[in-house]
C-alpha cells in the first residue's frame, strides 16, 4: 500500500493520521504473523526507525479497538498482534510455540446444555501439536488429548 492508501485507510476508520500510525500500519500491511510489542519494537530498531514503546502500545490498542489488527494470546499468556483479519484459527507448536494461521471448515456450532440459548457471534479455535521442525528433533510420538472449556 502507498502512504496515501494507508492514510485513507486510517481516515476511513475515523483515526487521525500520524507518522507513527502510518509507519505501524505500513509494517502490518507488509508482514504476516503474530507479533509481541517487543518484537515489533525490535524490528523497527533493526530497520533504523526506532519507535517509542509507549507510542507503540498506545497505537496497538487503538488499532485493535478499530479492527485494524487482531489480538491473540500467546503460549506464555503474552498478547500477540495478528495481521490476518480474515476469519481463521490457529495451530500452535507445543515445543517452540510457533503460531500458524489455519482455515478450518467448522460445522454450525450450537452449545448443548448450559449456553444453549446463546446467540453465537463468532468462535476462536486453537489447535495444538508439534511442528515439523520440532518433530525432526523429537523422537517419541505423543498421543493427542482433547480438552473442552
Amino acid at each position: 500500500m502507498t502512504l496515501a492508501e494507508l492514510q485513507r485507510h486510517l481516515e476511513r476508520r475515523g483515526l487521525r493520521t500520524t507518522q507513527p500510525r502510518l509507519r505501524l500500519l505500513q509494517f502490518f500491511s507488509h508482514t504476516d504473523g503474530h507479533f509481541t510489542p517487543e518484537e515489533i519494537v525490535e524490528r523497527f530498531r533493526l530497520a533504523g526507525e526506532p519507535i517509542p514503546i509507549a507510542t507503540l502500545y498506545q497505537n496497538l490498542r487503538v488499532f485493535s479497538e478499530h479492527g485494524l489488527i487482531g489480538e491473540v494470546i500467546g503460549h506464555g499468556g503474552e498478547v500477540r498482534y495478528d495481521t490476518n483479519l480474515t476469519p481463521h484459527s490457529h495451530l500452535r507448536c507445543d515445543h517452540c510455540s510457533k503460531l500458524l494461521d489455519i482455515f478450518l471448515s467448522l460445522p454450525d456450532l450450537q452449545p448443548q446444555g448450559q449456553g444453549h440459548d446463546w446467540q453465537i457471534t463468532g468462535a476462536r479455535v486453537e489447535l495444538q501439536g508439534i511442528c515439523p521442525d520440532c518433530q525432526a528433533t523429537t523422537s517419541p510420538q505423543l498421543t493427542p488429548t482433547l480438552e473442552s472449556d
